[in-house]
């Protein structure tokens, strides 16, 4: 059987294509796990994971790479402003930008800045690879990227709406399930 989404070969009683996450089209029991019954007659149909979860995981990874340039933009900007380099004690003296309190300033940022990005790509890495904590990461971050204006916001907003419904925890576990692991 082959994916009608991207054409992987599939086993023949896949409900997930193994590589893209979308929905095969077999036919599943009225009120089972993977298309709950509607009371109307029909199952619902839920790909909301599986259509989306390659971009999600795509937009974390590009989240990573903005973020990493744009701490590292700031911090290039402040020591700039209060480097060594910047004569900062003639303007400060002891103040809270002294020599001492910004030399402690750059290992904090620097851990910020790597801990930050790092765990935006493991959670881009595991949406992309269908890890069975990827939706729990998902939603953690999605939720602190809330937080960060704009970009962040959006996907955490997107993020939340793929991975938070409870329809959602279903069709991850089947997608994960379904994936391969070396």
């Amino acid at each position: 059987m082959l994916c009608p989404t991207c054409g992987n070969d599939l086993a023949q009683d896949a409900r997930f294509c193994t590589r893209c996450g979308a929905q095969t089209g077999l036919p599943s029991q009225p009120g089972s796990p993977t298309q709950p019954f509607s009371g109307y007659g029909a199952p619902l149909p839920y790909t909301r994971v599986g259509n989306h979860i390659q971009t999600l995981g795509t937009l974390w990874l590009i989240y990573a790479a903005v973020r990493f340039m744009t701490k590292l933009a700031g911090l290039f900007f402040l020591h700039g402003m209060f480097g060594h380099h910047a004569h900062t004690d003639w303007m400060f003296g002891s103040g809270p930008f002294s020599n001492a309190w910004m030399a402690a300033f750059w290992p904090i940022a620097l851990t910020s800045l790597m801990v930050s990005v790092a765990l935006c790509l493991l959670t881009g890495y595991a949406l992309i690879t269908r890890q069975p904590w990827g939706r729990v990461f998902g939603i953690i971050f999605g939720i602190l990227a809330l937080f960060h204006p704009f970009l962040g916001t959006a996907l955490g907003i997107y993020t939340l709406w793929v991975l938070a419904p409870g329809a959602s925890v279903v069709e991850y576990e089947a997608i994960s399930r379904a994936t391969p692991r070396s």
